[in-house]
């Protein structure tokens, strides 16, 4: 059969299928289940950064809840399910019981409270570090403000900590291609595209805000898709294609993209980690049709850079798509 192994953040994984993070994820078990199941990494449930508020002495100082009420109490629990040192247990209770990479995740909006956090989690065993940065810009926001602060919190981190860092972050840029790079330079080896964010709804019947559909669908990959095939040979990090990512011809599509390996999750909700398992057969019964021994034999072969044609990967798709003409 063709080998699958891939090497992600300077680390050997048996297979290009990462567990995302999630509540998949949030216990020993979870990990164990997912790295039966063929996972070539695993990346733990987000520690949120109000989460290691929550535990500081100066927490009702520092963080205004005055817009929302019940926000403090919600906060002071977090702390209690699964707070910081709970987290540092699972890690190392994690990397006890699995032969593949454990990652750390970290969902932060500052670089305040967490950056001698991260040097905790490195000590704890962590083989790497995801930090999900998601920062929803406010009316009257500099886009170049919001942007420094994710630079700053990956900067913060990087002076902290010698693990690899990965950065999880949304499509929502000026200029996603100069921001990628600008996270690079300041210490990110790998990016994650892109994050799901969370989905609002409205129930008309009681007039209240209500969850949206919380899992992916295939659909969503088209963004993370073309954004990987269009860096993929422009940028030095690594890349990582995430959400829509539901069976083993989305996973191929990726690392034919340019993606160094994919993050599933919905997909395993919804039908078990024996996905795992399927997706990475479906890698390798495709390989072994195309004839390929390694995933670096196809990986990038659809990549805008290497292209004859790298205007189908940006306008001329959508005139197209518009005009009807093919």
């Amino acid at each position: 059969m063709p080998g699958i192994s891939v090497t992600y953040l300077g680390l050997s994984l048996k297979s290009p299928v990462i567990l995302s993070s999630s509540s998949l994820t949030n216990s020993t078990n979870g990990v164990r289940r997912a790295a039966d199941a063929g996972a070539g990494a695993v990346v733990l449930k987000s520690l949120f950064e109000e989460q290691i508020e929550a535990e500081s002495a100066e927490n009702s100082e520092d963080v205004d809840y005055a817009s929302h009420p019940e926000a403090q109490e919600y906060i002071e629990q977090m702390g209690r399910h699964l707070g910081p040192d709970s987290y540092l247990k699972l890690i190392a209770d994690a990397k006890s019981s699995v032969d593949v990479p454990v990652i750390a995740s970290v969902n932060c909006v500052s670089p305040r409270w967490w950056s001698d956090y991260a040097r905790q989690i490195e000590i704890a065993g962590a083989d790497a570090l995801e930090l999900n940065i998601a920062i929803m810009p406010r009316s009257g926001d500099d886009p170049s403000d919001v942007e420094a602060r994710y630079l700053r919190i990956v900067e913060r981190v990087r002076d902290r900590v010698h693990l690899p860092i990965a950065v999880k972050i949304g499509p929502y840029f000026t200029s996603l291609a100069a921001f990628t790079d600008a996270l690079r330079r300041v210490g990110a080896s790998a990016l994650v595209l892109f994050n799901r964010f969370y989905q609002l709804d409205i129930d008309v019947d009681s007039a209240q805000l209500t969850p949206g559909y919380q899992f992916s669908t295939p659909q969503e990959i088209h963004t993370a898709l073309r954004w990987i095939s269009i860096l993929a040979g422009e940028s030095a990090s690594e890349l990582v294609g995430s959400t829509g990512i539901h069976e083993g011809s989305d996973a191929i599509k990726m690392l034919l993209a340019g993606a160094t390996a994919v993050q599933v999750c919905s997909t395993v909700y919804k039908n078990g980690y024996q996905r795992i398992t399927e997706i990475n057969e479906s890698i390798e019964s495709w390989m072994d049709k195309k004839g390929y021994g390694a995933i670096e034999e196809f990986r990038g072969r659809l990549a805008q850079a290497g292209s004859s044609s790298p205007e189908a990967y940006e306008r001329m798709q959508y005139i197209k798509a518009l005009t009807g003409l093919s």
